[in-house]
């Protein structure tokens, strides 16, 4: 766990439910001295894998059934160019890949697919059964033989990660001297966060153990020697979040209000900056 400063303050940030699998209600608790929030009461390792246990959690499923999820796969791909874009100036012929905590493998079939050796970190058994080369997709961060990375990328993972400090450490170790660690985090300090309140879907507890704002997860970083050169918004993550916000407060029109609710949370973030999820780019220090 993150060491406790001896002056640090804890507030409700927020009471949520977890609406996906048990319909129990949680704590999120800012420390006020890192600006990072926990879910209380926190989940043990042997609790966790039962709050996953839903065929509504999309990122392990591949099955494009209802209009949302099909909306879901077409952003994906999208997000698939996008990703691109963002990795091209980190990738030569001798570039490596590490996506920690890849889901169904889906991005790192796709640069297996265009040249890129690609490698996953995945703990669900049922999410790797989907990637067709096994080898490169594993269960532990121990069972990779590379000894570094050109990138390392975690979409919507750390927040997942028991204790993502340990993990930030490993995986610098990891990386290479000129390489990027790549972070996308939901924003409780976004417009649509503020909005919903205790309903804001990316809470999602207790499967999302730690919150971030963009203070928090720099300052943790900055602590094992990652600097953050850059910060991109992930513009499609207000409208997905604001429709499950509105799912779950009970909107009778769920999609529309959550349309328009997403487009209000970017506009306004144009103004501070503060998305509904963010993209870090660290590099290491010196």
């Amino acid at each position: 766990m993150f060491h406790v400063e001896p002056n640090s303050k804890k507030r409700l940030l927020a009471s949520p439910k977890d609406h996906l699998v048990s319909g129990e209600s949680f704590r999120v608790m800012l420390d006020t001295t890192t600006q990072i929030a926990q879910t209380n009461p926190f989940p043990s390792l042997e609790q966790l894998p039962a709050y996953y246990q839903h065929q509504a959690y999309i990122s392990h499923g591949n099955a494009n059934r209802s209009v949302v999820e099909r909306m879901y796969g077409f952003v994906q791909g999208l997000m698939f160019w996008q990703k691109g874009k963002w990795l091209k100036p980190y990738f030569s012929k001798e570039s490596t890949y590490l996506d920690y905590g890849c889901g169904t493998a889906s991005f790192v079939n796709h640069l297996n697919r265009i040249g890129i050796d690609a490698y996953g970190v995945e703990p669900s058994k049922k999410a790797r059964t989907f990637h067709k080369e096994t080898k490169k997709v594993v269960a532990t961060l121990n069972e990779i033989e590379k000894e570094s990375f050109s990138v390392i990328a975690l979409w919507h993972v750390l927040e997942h990660v028991p204790k993502p400090d340990e993990i930030l450490h490993q995986l610098s170790n990891k990386l290479s001297s000129s390489g990027a660690l790549i972070l996308a985090l939901p924003n409780f300090n976004s417009k649509d966060a503020r909005l919903y309140k205790s309903d804001w879907a990316a809470y999602d507890v207790p499967r999302h153990l730690w919150h971030f704002s963009r203070e928090g997860i720099v300052g943790l970083a900055a602590k094992e020697g990652l600097k953050c050169v850059k910060v991109r918004p992930l513009y499609f993550d207000a409208f997905y979040v604001c429709y499950l916000s509105e799912k779950q407060r009970g909107s009778r029109f769920p999609l529309a209000r959550g349309f328009f609710n997403g487009i209000y949370s970017n506009f306004h973030a144009l103004l501070k900056g503060e998305y509904s999820s963010l993209v870090y780019f660290f590099e290491k220090e010196g």
